[in-house]
């Protein structure tokens, strides 16, 4: 849901698909690059780290990993799904304000 609400609010604004498919080139393959799935997000450059850190996709690789291994912590665990949800949530409402504003006009 962290993922498809806000693609979904984006979307209601597209008229053509273009957009998914430079959606995919320059967000979706970066994140997977850079967000801990392939490799750790310690072997990153200084600068990049933060924007690792931001994405959903880590949340979300960290938590499975951690829940799968059984080394997840509580507390990070909890910011991790919390993250997760709130990314869901403001995705969820833009996503209703998009296609309401599309389907009314």
């Amino acid at each position: 849901m962290a993922f498809a609400a806000p693609i979904a609010a984006f979307a209601a604004t597209q008229d053509k698909d273009v957009g998914f498919t430079t959606i995919y080139r320059f967000v979706l393959v970066p994140l997977f690059l850079f967000s801990g799935t392939f490799f750790p997000v310690s072997e990153l450059p200084g600068w990049l780290r933060p924007i690792a850190y931001a994405t959903p996709l880590y949340h979300g690789v960290s938590l499975c990993r951690g829940l799968v291994l059984g080394t997840a912590s509580l507390w990070p665990a909890v910011g991790d799904a919390a993250y997760l949800v709130v990314v869901a949530a403001v995705g969820y409402r833009l996503a209703r304000a998009t296609f309401t504003k599309r389907l009314v006009l």
